[in-house]
């Protein structure tokens, strides 16, 4: 009798979220009203080599060059979504341009704490497109920037910024 699958994760199970405040002293807001699309893109990076005791090549994955899609309306009232679009208009670049975001799997429990296990990434904010013949909204990709760190994120108590904490292998 073939296995039923019961646990798949919804789009509400993966919560997204941007520091509004600073990398030591981070104020997590959550990425929600107004954004469409966050599709994430590990983007594997392989390299093959071909044996001589072998008729086909080895491929190993060597590395990562992660990038998340998004799309979202022009939600200026939404501190995420300005914050990416101020990034935009000014034309930022370099470390201007970097976000610290918080990416938390809300169906994976890390603790009786009430926590999540979370992947903390400094991410490049590339929009391609500022766009719309009514609602005007806003495309484009956030390029990952070296290593994510995995810890976990505990909420906050009413609707108040949570905490993340590294996992101590990743610190």
């Amino acid at each position: 009798m073939p296995e039923t699958v019961t646990n798949i994760a919804m789009r509400t199970d993966i919560e997204v979220y941007m520091n509004m405040a600073t990398k030591d002293a981070p104020e997590w807001s959550r990425c929600g009203n107004g954004w469409k699309k966050f599709a994430e893109n590990p983007n594997a990076q392989t390299d093959s080599t071909q044996y001589i005791n072998a008729a086909s090549e080895t491929t190993d994955t060597v590395s990562y060059s992660p990038q998340y899609s998004f799309e979202c309306d022009l939600m200026h009232s939404e501190p995420t979504i300005k914050k990416v679009y101020d990034i935009a208009k000014d034309r930022k670049t370099g470390s201007a341009a970097v976000v610290d975001m918080l990416i938390v799997d809300k169906f994976d429990k890390s603790g009786s704490d009430g926590s999540y296990v979370a992947r903390r990434e400094q991410l490049a904010v590339a929009v391609s497109s500022l766009d719309g013949t009514k609602k005007m909204s806003m495309s484009g990709n956030l390029n990952g920037q070296g290593d994510g760190i995995k810890g976990k994120y505990t909420p906050g108590a009413s609707g108040a910024s949570g905490t993340f904490t590294p996992d101590s292998a990743s610190t």
